[in-house]
């Protein structure tokens, strides 16, 4: 069996490092010792998940997510571990380290066990894809009714391997643009009163370097968090620092 894992873990990094694992074959049975779909996930739930021995390795894998955030989603906690090539479909894979990563739950739903052959349908990988070093995140503000952000991801990206069009697919897809902009229009009501008074002192100026002020805070920690990505934008929109901030819609909790 170790033999015929270390075979599927080569075949997966290869095809991985090209962004091509959706070519790899659908099974209904693990080529595993003619192990069946089941027994493969037997094994994992209860030699990965739940024993002693397996579960410190579980926790291990838990750990590498930074600061317990979800790569996914660059948000919310991690909470389980997912397999990037769900078990249902890809059993052979089902207890490689290369396809198993942390995650938030609400992600881990969100990615669902659909298979799509084509390659710009597929979502990111923790493993294989890098954008360390690309700002790819980007918002666009509007202002109608009151302020907002519409998220993005933007044509920074590269597209080698379809990277660009499998990010933009992985956004919408795990809606991350909705849920960076519902934190956006929390932000946005948290700072309203600061805005104004900066404004009463020192100006639509001072309302711009206060902006700017939070957005090199936040891009230290993670340039492509929303919270930069929300300075960033709101600093170099007149607009929005000359007075329309005003128009902030408070949102208010019992």
């Amino acid at each position: 069996m170790r033999d015929s894992v270390w075979f599927f873990d080569e075949i997966y990094r290869i095809k991985g490092a090209t962004a091509s694992l959706n070519t790899l074959p659908v099974l209904k049975k693990a080529f595993l010792h003619q192990m069946s779909k089941e027994e493969m996930e037997s094994l994992y739930k209860n030699r990965l998940v739940k024993s002693t021995s397996g579960r410190d390795m579980y926790d291990n894998i838990m750990k590498t997510a930074i600061n317990r955030t979800c790569p996914l989603c660059s948000l919310r906690k991690v909470s389980t571990l997912d397999h990037y090539l769900p078990q249902a479909h890809y059993p052979q894979y089902t207890l490689l380290r290369v396809n198993l990563y942390p995650a938030c739950m609400e992600c881990n739903k969100a990615k669902t066990d659909k298979v799509n052959p084509r390659k710009a349908e597929q979502t990111y990988h923790p493993f294989f894809d890098k954008l360390r070093g690309i700002l790819w995140l980007s918002a666009e503000y509007r202002d109608d009714p009151s302020p907002a952000l519409h998220y993005y991801v933007n044509g920074n990206v590269p597209n080698t391997y379809a990277l660009r069009d499998r990010m933009r697919y992985h956004f919408n897809e795990l809606a991350l643009g909705d849920l960076y902009a519902s934190y956006a229009g929390q932000a946005f009501s948290d700072i309203k009163d600061a805005l104004q008074r900066v404004y009463r002192r020192k100006g639509a100026a001072g309302v711009q370097k206060y902006l700017a002020r939070q957005w090199r805070s936040y891009r230290k920690s993670n340039p492509n968090s929303w919270e930069t990505v929300f300075y960033e934008t709101l600093k170099n929109c007149p607009a929005f620092y000359s007075g329309g901030f005003n128009n902030i819609a408070m949102i208010t909790f019992p």
